[in-house]
């Protein structure tokens, strides 16, 4: 694949994080005050953020490497288990109030 071709499919698979994200509760606006107050969640999305930028860089750098598929798949799906299960404790606020 081009480089080119990598960024088209990162942006597809990073839509559909951002809406499995939003099915599971989390607005962007959850997600900023989360990373603002929550040092457990925090931890983890700047861990995201970090993977997430080392394997575009990957991808930039060897564009043939067809491992990025299983490295950004791995690391997408590592992130919705977590917000899956703490759902209960992250969006507790939200959940409380809508009952």
């Amino acid at each position: 694949m081009t480089a080119e071709n990598w960024i088209d499919w990162c942006q597809k698979q990073l839509g559909d994080l951002s809406a499995r994200l939003s099915r599971q509760g989390y607005s962007p606006a959850r997600i900023e005050t989360l990373t603002k107050t929550s040092p457990l969640f925090r931890e983890r999305f700047e861990h995201f953020m970090t993977q997430l930028t080392m394997v575009m860089d990957a991808m930039a750098d060897n564009p043939d490497g067809y491992h990025h598929y299983e490295d950004f798949t791995h690391m997408k799906m590592e992130m919705l288990k977590f917000t899956n299960l703490h759902r209960e404790q992250f969006l507790y606020f939200d959940l409380a109030e809508s009952a």
